[in-house]
């Protein structure tokens, strides 16, 4: 009846002006029916009107909370409303809705209401956000890291991968840049960690904690001993501002208070040119066989608006073209094979930053089918768990989402590739980002990192921490390190735990990583036997085998499943080994 009404009233080619008589009723009675009709319709305007559960248009739209950890009740939300995030350490989902469509136990948050009515602005500074001083610009994001390719061009260099979509329209906007960390005096080819951040323009904390991550390892390469073999043998490719278009609209969402609220790119054939709901969601417009799928919209208007066609937008190609230049092809499969598993034996790692939740993902992101390489991609999952103390899991909480970057990479590539949702809002405070979020992502990352060479095999193999080094009599040094087999969490994620297996060998080369060096040795377990899930190894090592020059001790450890996990390191400098001890952490 609704739509009857509708094609009748807007398609007749007639206006009601026209019509003062219609099956004999005049004009007035006309509009009382008309009136009549109308208020028929909206109980059923008010059930249609969000039919997508992502769209809502009211005049009086909010941001509430709704308090559950039922797993149906959190998908239904989903449904039904635009579900921003949930924080499964406090309980609640934020949902944005009409104010009369909240759910009876909705508790609106005022504040983030009222920021839905600021207008968007591009915020011009250069240096950090007003009201985020911890978080830098995308021009300052960008300066600094080029600064660090300009310092040291041996370790870091600044490339070019693309345009915005503003660039690439001639309307301002950005080049797509990524610093590359790698020691360029070893050759390669080497296992990739990339890391890529901003792609949701309100998610101001991710682009900061990979700058952050750069600045880490760019200043720790020389002195920290396992940051200095990470980037001697492999490579670290950092996208800090995967959407500076859309970025800087949020930046200009936080000048005084902060909350942003823009998430894609600024494509103005979206909703139209000047509407501060254009533009197309960048993670629901990748290439995969996800496309068009759950959690992404076919409305310009929508948060989720996954664009016209896959990969439609520059921003989203130019991420795909630079991945598949960068990673080797590790999976043989057709397009739409979801079954078939990458190689084993691949390297390198893709994570794809994004804020809240604390929660890390693994493929397949659009769908709830296990991935052909759910052994390795869940361990891994579970070991950066533990690093971070997020949850690890897939599409836990809330759901899928289709046309993910994650997906693309994972089934076009075979690569390792993971989503990390930081924090508890997009415009974390930075008290909060500094005191939390920033410490355990950068311990979640340095654990990918060390995983970059298969780790479909050394996330299901034990961790090797507390590296010790230190001079004994008789010319000798000795060698301490626990190896461990429990370093795993789901924490909440509603995922089986990976079993720890007892600890099966213990090992360590000298000046060169394990699968380069031309000789290993074997370490004893301090207790006398290897026959426990950790166990503390102990090794003699004669002075003359190590040499004059500083170098490198790795240890790595095998389980009893025979699974090897990545090395950790410890400096061997015998200028120094009489007044020092060295230690290792991973």
């Amino acid at each position: 009846m609704k739509f009857r009404m509708i094609g009748w009233w807007t398609f007749s080619g007639s206006t009601i002006a026209e019509l003062s008589v219609i099956n004999g009723m005049n004009l007035p009675a006309m509009r009382w029916l008309l009136f009549i009709f109308c208020l028929l319709l909206l109980p059923l305007a008010a059930w249609a009107h969000h039919p997508s559960g992502t769209e809502p248009v009211g005049n009086d739209v909010v941001m509430a909370r709704v308090y559950t950890q039922d797993r149906e009740r959190l998908l239904q939300l989903g449904n039904d409303y635009d579900l921003w995030y949930y924080l499964w350490r406090e309980g609640y989902a934020l949902i944005r809705s009409d104010r009369d469509r909240l759910p009876a136990d909705a508790q609106v948050d005022v504040a983030m209401s009222e920021s839905l009515k600021q207008t968007a602005q591009v915020f011009r500074g250069t240096g950090t956000i007003p009201a985020r001083t911890c978080y830098r610009t995308v021009e300052k994001t960008f300066a600094d890291l080029q600064q660090l390719a300009t310092d040291q061009p041996g370790l870091a260099q600044w490339v070019d991968y693309g345009d915005s979509w503003e660039k690439d329209q001639v309307l301002g906007g950005y080049d797509l840049s990524a610093l590359i960390l790698s020691n360029q005096s070893i050759a390669g080819p080497k296992p990739v960690l990339m890391v890529m951040a901003a792609m949701h323009a309100r998610e101001l904390s991710t682009a900061e904690v990979a700058t952050r991550f750069a600045e880490l390892l760019f200043n720790g390469y020389g002195t920290d001993p396992d940051i200095t073999w990470m980037l001697d043998y492999f490579e670290v490719h950092i996208l800090p501002q995967q959407n500076p278009d859309g970025r800087k609209m949020a930046e200009g969402e936080c000048t005084v208070s902060c909350f942003p609220g823009w998430r894609k790119n600024t494509n103005q054939n979206y909703c139209g040119p000047a509407s501060s709901s254009r533009g197309a969601d960048l993670n629901r417009n990748s290439d995969s066989s996800f496309w068009g799928g759950a959690s992404s919209s076919g409305s310009a208007c929508n948060d989720t608006y996954r664009g016209p066609s896959p990969s439609s937008e520059p921003e989203t190609l130019a991420v795909e073209t630079y991945a598949a230049s960068v990673f080797p092809d590790f999976r043989d499969a057709l397009p739409n094979d979801l079954t078939t598993p990458a190689d084993e034996e691949s390297d390198g790692v893709f994570i794809s930053i994004h804020s809240a939740g604390d929660i890390v993902f693994y493929p397949w992101e659009g769908v709830n089918d296990l991935p052909p390489n759910l052994a390795g991609l869940r361990g891994l999952a579970q070991k950066m768990g533990h690093a971070t103390t997020f949850a690890a899991c897939q599409n836990c909480f809330i759901g899928t989402a289709s046309g993910t970057t994650v997906d693309n990479v994972y089934e076009k590539l075979g690569i390792a590739s993971y989503t990390y949702e930081i924090g508890s809002s997009f415009g974390e405070s930075c008290t909060g980002f500094e005191s939390t979020v920033l410490p355990r992502t950068l311990d979640g990352l340095l654990s990918a990192a060390r995983h970059s060479r298969r780790p479909y095999q050394t996330s299901l193999g034990p961790d090797v921490l507390d590296v010790e080094l230190t001079s004994v009599g008789g010319g000798n040094l000795n060698l301490l390190a626990t190896a461990d087999d429990t370093r795993r969490a789901v924490n909440g994620g509603g995922e089986p735990l990976d079993a720890s297996q007892a600890i099966a060998a213990v090992r360590y080369s000298i000046g060169e990583p394990p699968w380069l060096a031309s000789s290993v040795f074997d370490m004893s377990a301090d207790d006398g036997a290897f026959d426990e899930a950790s166990e503390m190894a102990v090794a003699t090592i004669d002075r003359a085998d190590v040499g004059t020059d500083k170098k490198l001790i790795y240890v790595f450890a095998e389980d009893a499943d025979g699974n090897q996990g990545p090395p950790s390191a410890v400096w061997a400098d015998l200028d120094l080994m009489f007044d020092h001890s060295f230690e290792s952490q991973p």
